[in-house]
């Protein structure tokens, strides 16, 4: 399966990162989206937000073992972190939990070898 280097928006971007996921995670281990992004409106808003929704938060999850959590923001070419994303990482580099921000495809894959989280055989 050929993989996008750089998709046109953050949605296809996070798409391909599923789509590798899928393929390459050990198994066992299990991944999710938080979506946090999107438009609402503002009786939603208020409802997610009683609910414990909290700004910031990254878009992907990966759990793995050992009460470890891997967290990825996802960004395309230009992209930045908001206040709310910037508080976020912090707090997960405080707390020992692996994070990043990932422009590609590409960026993805190292951070999940660099962590253990990609089998030994996946060549995508």
């Amino acid at each position: 399966m050929k993989l996008a280097a750089r998709p046109f928006s953050e949605h296809a971007l996070q798409v391909a990162v599923c789509q590798y996921m899928d393929l390459a995670l050990r198994p066992g281990l299990y991944y999710l989206a938080i979506p946090n992004g999107g438009m609402r409106d503002i009786s939603t808003a208020r409802k997610l937000k009683a609910e414990g929704v909290r700004a910031g938060v990254a878009d992907l999850q990966i759990m793995m073992e050992q009460g470890r959590v891997l967290w990825i923001e996802l960004k395309i070419k230009g992209g930045s972190l908001s206040p709310a994303q910037k508080v976020f990482r912090d707090a997960c580099l405080k707390l020992g939990h692996p994070w990043t921000m990932a422009k590609t495809v590409d960026e993805v894959k190292r951070f999940l070898m660099a962590h253990g989280a990609v089998r030994g055989n996946v060549t995508c």
